[in-house]
């Protein structure tokens, strides 16, 4: 694993709101390194928002910015398919 996935990954597990640390923490040690370039630069811009806003988008309560609906919708699926 290089050492960029291994940034985001800490980056994802360490955002300082537990609930964000799971949401994006769980799904980036399981599928980063899966993930193409573009998906993970995405990944790496979703992670410079506010821990605030991103669980309020997974949660439904605001709508989701374009260029991020595509990995909220795969952040879901995933937790989704964890239960």
């Amino acid at each position: 694993m290089t050492i960029y996935l291994k940034r985001l990954i800490y980056n994802a597990t360490h955002r300082g709101l537990k609930e964000t640390d799971v949401l994006l923490g769980k799904y980036a040690c399981a599928c980063l390194p899966t993930l193409s370039d573009s998906q993970q630069k995405l990944f790496e811009q979703l992670l410079a928002e506010q821990d605030a806003d991103i669980l309020s988008w997974c949660m439904g309560n605001t709508t989701v910015p374009d260029c991020y609906h595509a990995i909220i919708c795969e952040i879901l699926a995933f937790h989704k398919q964890q239960r």
